[in-house]
């Protein structure tokens, strides 16, 4: 019997070890809550397995429930000490890697598509069309101030909050110029190292020396290693940084924003998340749904979780140009300098059929769609905030990053709205 009750408490503690190991370092996983069931299950078939010798059955089969609970609440806890994913988050492998908010998102003023100039035919047409879009979950489309169109599917509502992983760089670069407008920061050309003395003498390399705030936010850091889930400490002591391509070379880099996260929290002496809900998320009327911590940061760069009407208002601030009902929240330089373009010319920068990308501002792209320009957050998986500023249009695409993606079908739909929305008033 001592081995049984051994065996159970070491196969709890592995399990609890794998998931906290995984959960700590992949938090870029699809499935975020999946590991503790598949832990659970896996302790469940050995229960089963030990069941077919006979003697201490009752025993064998109490431990095996016994461990599988004391995983899951282990877990759990960890998950919400540690803030790794929603609690409410759905269930992994199901139709939708979504939570519902507790709060009411933010109440639009609604308009008729007739009166802001758009066909009502056109609008429904199109919303119906979408019904074939399969990884498409909220579209929300905010004209002058209004909301014209919003669709929901595949059971999502308009309180579904979706993790819109790198549409928070842009949040974050949001953050960055309130914390310029706060004396946080003294500027975005203020270098980035004197933040970390601590790492004085462990850090990767001399240049990162040069790499200030306004680098960062640009993706022009001169970071020469792959885009992914990096932490701070990684960054600072494991990435390297090529001085010739400081303020030079456009590259993508999630681990710039994470750095910014770090900066936001030493230069303010309070959290990020804590930042945003006082200088950007109340004023706008806004809740993040969840933001995940990353060694002890929350992150800059993607994982934060928020339902398609409150990015909208969001987006809203840029479109008019950092004010909040007629009141300057983020100052309007601050604005114009996040979508001018930083990077006229890259290899990175594609054609995808319609539009072009055409530069990168302050964690912002900026695209040309028949000559009209168009800026957009974007994260992966398809999550879009749109702004049309000749339309006065901002349009939010929430779509489920986990599934099969098929571009070309997805990014059509993208072109229609775009065609849609860019109509002259009459045609």
């Amino acid at each position: 019997m001592k081995t049984l009750y051994l065996t159970f408490t070491l196969l709890s503690g592995l399990c609890i070890a794998i998931a906290y190991k995984i959960k700590d370092d992949y938090f870029h996983l699809p499935y975020p809550n999946a590991i503790e069931y598949i832990l659970v299950l896996f302790v469940l078939l050995v229960t089963a397995i030990l069941l077919i010798w006979r003697k201490h059955r009752r025993l064998k089969f109490i431990l095996g429930l016994t461990s599988a609970a004391i995983i899951l609440l282990v877990v759990n806890s960890m998950n919400y000490f540690f803030e790794w994913h929603p609690l409410n988050l759905s269930l992994p492998f199901t139709a939708s890697q979504s939570f519902e908010v507790s709060h009411e998102p933010y109440n639009w003023q609604t308009a008729t598509p007739e009166s802001t100039g758009y066909a009502p035919e056109d609008i429904e047409e199109y919303l119906q069309a979408i019904e074939g879009w399969e990884r498409l979950r909220g579209l929300v489309v905010i004209q002058d101030g209004k909301l014209i169109a919003e669709k929901y599917q595949k059971g999502a509502t308009r309180y579904s909050a979706f993790n819109v992983h790198s549409v928070t760089k842009s949040i974050t670069s949001a953050l960055a110029g309130l914390s310029v407008q706060e004396g946080y920061l003294k500027s975005e050309d203020g270098y980035v190292m004197p933040y970390f003395s601590e790492y004085q003498g462990r850090v990767s390399g001399e240049s990162k020396n040069n790499v200030t705030v306004a680098h960062l936010l640009s993706m022009r850091g001169g970071f020469t290693g792959w885009d992914g889930p990096q932490g701070v400490e990684q960054v600072l002591l494991k990435e390297e940084v090529a001085e010739s391509k400081i303020g030079q070379e456009f590259k993508y880099f999630t681990g710039s924003h994470m750095l910014l996260s770090a900066v936001i929290t030493r230069a303010s002496n309070t959290t990020t998340k804590e930042f945003a809900l006082e200088k950007l998320f109340k004023p706008l009327g806004i809740q993040c749904g969840f933001w995940r911590k990353v060694d002890g940061y929350y992150a800059g760069g993607d994982e934060t979780y928020f339902t398609a009407r409150d990015l909208a208002r969001f987006g809203e601030l840029y479109l008019n140009k950092g004010k909040v009902n007629g009141v300057q929240l983020l100052d309007s330089v601050w604005v114009e300098k996040s979508l001018t373009s930083y990077t006229s010319e890259s290899s990175a920068f594609r054609t995808l059929g319609c539009y072009q990308e055409v530069g990168y501002g302050l964690s912002w792209w900026l695209l040309n769609y028949n000559d009209q320009p168009v800026y957009t957050a974007r994260g992966k998986g398809g999550q879009h905030i749109l702004i049309l500023p000749e339309q006065k249009v901002v349009a939010v695409i929430l779509q489920e990053w986990n599934l099969q993606k098929d571009f070309e079908s997805e990014n059509a739909y993208l072109c229609q709205l775009l065609a849609l929305l860019t109509k002259e008033e009459g045609v």
